[in-house]
């Protein structure tokens, strides 16, 4: 994309914006940490928990894109998902859930939207029929089981 004046001024505007704040209980700030420190989590789950533990500690979104390669948009996004998320957060803990369904909580935050795409090329209904033919027995079945089989006659 080409530099211009309106460019420029988009830039300088987004770089005055300022980002929303994140504030986490510790518990949230436990899990969190753990999802950073857990070996088989998704990278981008550990990246995303990052991002949320050093926006809370005060970061800039223009750092935290430089630290953990992200685009500021991205960062942005994410602090903007938690800020929105923040008391669906506050009533779970209200309510005392236990320490794994706020990791179910934070990690259904932390996860991409269902995206929209193309519709699934067969229904249930199909793939159950499917299943079916491919357990069925070659010799009981009247369909060719090989091309040559279409080809006989009278068989």
């Amino acid at each position: 994309m080409c530099f211009n004046e309106t460019n420029g001024r988009i830039s300088k505007l987004m770089s005055m914006i300022k980002a929303l704040p994140i504030n986490l209980s510790n518990l949230q700030k436990t899990v969190l940490q753990q999802i950073v420190r857990g070996t088989t989590n998704p990278y981008r789950l550990v990246r995303r928990a990052k991002l949320i533990l050093a926006a809370a500690s005060g970061e800039s979104n223009s750092s935290i894109s430089r630290r953990l390669e992200l685009d500021r948009v991205q960062v942005r996004q994410w602090r903007s998902r938690w800020f929105e998320e923040r008391e669906k957060l506050s009533a779970a803990e209200e309510q005392q859930v236990t320490e794994k369904a706020l990791m179910v909580l934070i990690k259904g935050i932390l996860s991409d939207r269902p995206r929209p795409g193309t519709t699934k090329s067969f229904t249930v209904e199909q793939v159950v029929q499917i299943v079916a033919i491919a357990c069925e027995e070659c010799d009981k079945s009247d369909r060719p089981v090989s091309p040559l089989d279409t080809f006989k006659v009278g068989g």
